[in-house]
């Protein structure tokens, strides 16, 4: 590392600049979480045939599957409090407001209603679309590192703690398991078409968990006919597959498998190309501490396996793992933002950072559509990546 890199590096990652990057990351994941009451064109609160009403709140819940929706006829509120943006991120607006930028003349009613960083060919405001944007990008970034890790978690600690012969397990219970497996593969990825609730997959992932743990509970592994099962083996050699074969193709192929084009679709496709790297890094550092003293005398005491995976295994493998996280993190974002700007995997006529950049290709003079969205992934990417720098320097100092 020549002198200048290692005093940009220095410079970098002093403490100013973490927090700088710590904040940045807050301020986008709030928007993120409130985007539907910082940029909407329904009230937060309004006066509806007499009574006090909350159309944004409304909206939310009706989305979520709590409640009813309900369609509000805009112009017979008596009184409104708009969000800050008071536009969606979605809207059409009146074709004299059609690819204007953000210090052209527009026609509006009034200040309130400015675009402030101009429209795209739509007539649909670019603030608006960045906040919308900032939700699909934390959405897809943190949900589908989330799925990566506790995929990458499982296979990693099942291979690295009982390798190719630890794990003895009856036939007919590796059948029984086997069954249960493929079934909820099937009900998890059927119904996307159908675009479920989350309710619907924590309840299937609740159901496939414990008709497993009863299996493996009600047949134990020392009645015959009973196999060991290589579970090292089976991981490295899945990972060794995946690894041969570039991400463009496994994407496309699995972009292929779905009928819907969805969010969801997005976050199950990075989450399966991005479990393997967790997964080496957890089964590496198993392989380190299985057999070292504090581990033998677990065994020693009568600690069951599981025990000692949740008690001292799962802790070490949770540490090694954390100094990755924040790099998937921005890996993902910038993965999202890649299909988005191919037109791939989201629907067309939702608004992300990365469709905003393939919207400006139409119109090289529409610059605003560049350069606020490439700013922000590039804020969001360049904060998680000093976050990440941090956290493995911390881990490497720990060790």
């Amino acid at each position: 590392m020549s002198k200048n890199t290692t005093l940009l590096y220095r410079q970098v990652q002093s403490p100013k600049v973490l927090k700088v990057a710590k904040w940045v990351i807050g301020i986008f994941l709030v928007i993120g979480l409130c985007s539907r009451f910082i940029a909407n064109d329904l009230p937060l609160i309004a006066k509806y045939e007499g009574y006090i009403c909350f159309p944004v709140g409304n909206e939310l819940l009706s989305d979520m599957g709590l409640i009813k929706g309900k369609t509000y006829n805009k112009s017979t509120f008596e009184w409104t409090v708009m969000p800050p943006v008071p536009y969606s991120s979605d809207q059409l607006n009146s074709k004299v407001n059609i690819s204007v930028g953000p210090l052209d003349n527009q026609e509006i009613s009034s200040l309130r209603y400015r675009h402030w960083l101009g429209t795209d060919h739509l007539g649909r405001d670019v603030l608006a679309g960045l906040v919308h944007g900032t939700t699909i990008a934390m959405k897809v970034g943190l949900l589908s590192v989330f799925f990566s890790l506790l995929l990458g978690l499982y296979l990693g600690l099942l291979g690295g703690y009982f390798g190719d012969d630890g794990w003895k397990i009856n036939l007919f219970a590796l059948l029984f398991i086997i069954l249960i497996k493929l079934m909820g593969l099937y009900y998890f990825i059927y119904p996307i078409v159908l675009d479920p609730s989350l309710l619907y997959y924590f309840l299937l992932v609740v159901i496939v968990s414990v008709l497993v743990l009863s299996v493996l509970r009600y047949i134990p592994a020392t009645t015959k006919p009973s196999i060991s099962l290589p579970l090292d083996l089976i991981t490295t050699k899945i990972i060794e597959v995946l690894k041969s074969i570039p991400n463009l193709f496994i994407i496309l192929a699995l972009i292929a498998i779905f009928d819907k084009p969805s969010i969801w679709n997005v976050i199950i496709i990075i989450s399966l190309i991005g479990w393997p790297k967790f997964a080496r890094l957890v089964r590496a550092e198993i392989l380190q501490i299985k057999n070292l003293e504090y581990i033998q005398s677990a065994k020693s005491i009568g600690l069951s396996d599981i025990q000692i995976i949740i008690k001292h295994a799962l802790p070490n493998a949770l540490t090694s793992v954390i100094s990755i996280t924040a790099f998937a993190i921005s890996g993902a974002i910038l993965l999202e933002s890649t299909l988005s700007f191919l037109g791939l995997g989201i629907p067309l006529e939702e608004v992300s950072w990365g469709s905003m950049l393939s919207d400006a290709r139409a119109s090289f003079s529409s610059w605003w559509l560049a350069v606020f969205p490439g700013f922000a992934i590039f804020l969001v990417l360049i904060s998680f990546y000093i976050l990440g720098n941090q956290l493995n320097e911390k881990m490497n100092t720990r060790y």
